[in-house]
C-alpha cells in the first residue's frame, strides 16, 4: 500500500507510475481534484479494492485544509453555499475532529461513494483505505464517515481495512479512543508512522 500511496508523487516526478505500483493491483479510477486540492484513485486486485488519498500538494488550498485544524462536533451539519453537508463520524458529545479534514470530505463523498458502489457491481466489496499524510487523514475520517452513513447509502457487504502513513492527528483525545476501539481494536485500522516525525503530533 506504501508503494501505491507513491504513486501520485512518481506522477508529478516523472509522469508515470508503473516502476512503483505493485504487480497485480489495476488502477481504475483517478478523481479529479476536490475543494482544497484532494483527489483518490481507486484500484483492484482479484476481489480486493484499494482508496488512494492524495496527501498535501504544493497548492495554498491544500495547506488551509492543514491548519484549518479548529476542532469540530463529530456529529453536526456544515453549510457550504447554501447545501447542507450532515456528517457523523464519532457518537460521543466530548469527541471532536479536525474541521479541516472534516470539510474536505464534503466535497468528494459523492464521487467516492458511486465509485465503491461501481466496485460492488464487479463483486468487490473488500476494501483497503490508504494515504500518506494529509492522505492518511483522510483515510481515517473517511473510514469513520462510512461507519455511520445510512443504511441505504452503501451495502452492509463492504468491508475496510485502513493503513494511514505518517499523517496528522485527526481529532481530540476523546475521538481517538472512539476510533481505536470501533476500529483499531479489531485490526481493522492501522497507522504507520516514524516516532521522530513531527507531522504525526500535530
Amino acid at each position: 500500500l506504501i508503494q501505491i500511496c507513491n504513486s501520485f508523487g512518481y506522477l508529478d516526478l516523472y509522469g508515470e507510475d508503473t516502476d512503483i505500483l505493485p504487480k497485480g493491483y489495476q488502477k481504475v479510477y483517478t478523481s479529479p481534484a476536490y475543494g482544497m486540492d484532494n483527489k483518490f484513485q481507486i484500484y483492484k486486485k482479484g476481489s480486493i479494492g484499494v482508496i488512494n488519498f492524495r496527501g498535501s500538494t504544493a497548492k495554498q488550498s491544500s495547506w488551509l485544509e492543514n491548519l484549518y485544524a479548529s476542532m469540530i462536533p463529530v456529529k453536526d451539519k456544515i453549510s457550504i453555499n447554501g447545501k447542507e453537508f450532515n456528517y457523523q463520524v464519532g457518537e460521543k458529545e466530548e469527541s471532536h475532529v479536525h474541521a479541516g479534514y472534516t470539510l474536505a470530505m464534503y466535497f468528494f463523498k459523492d464521487d467516492l461513494l458511486d465509485q465503491i458502489r461501481k466496485m460492488n457491481q464487479e463483486g468487490i466489496y473488500d476494501f483497503y483505505i490508504t494515504g500518506h499524510s494529509q492522505g492518511g487523514a483522510l483515510a481515517q475520517i473517511v473510514r469513520a464517515y462510512l461507519a455511520y452513513l445510512p443504511a441505504n447509502e452503501l451495502s452492509k457487504s463492504n468491508v475496510f481495512k485502513v493503513y494511514a502513513f505518517a499523517n496528522p492527528m485527526v481529532g481530540n483525545a476523546s475521538f481517538a479512543k472512539e476510533y481505536s476501539k470501533k476500529f483499531c481494536d479489531s485490526e481493522m485500522s492501522f497507522i504507520v508512522h516514524n516516532p521522530s516525525d513531527f507531522v504525526t503530533k500535530l
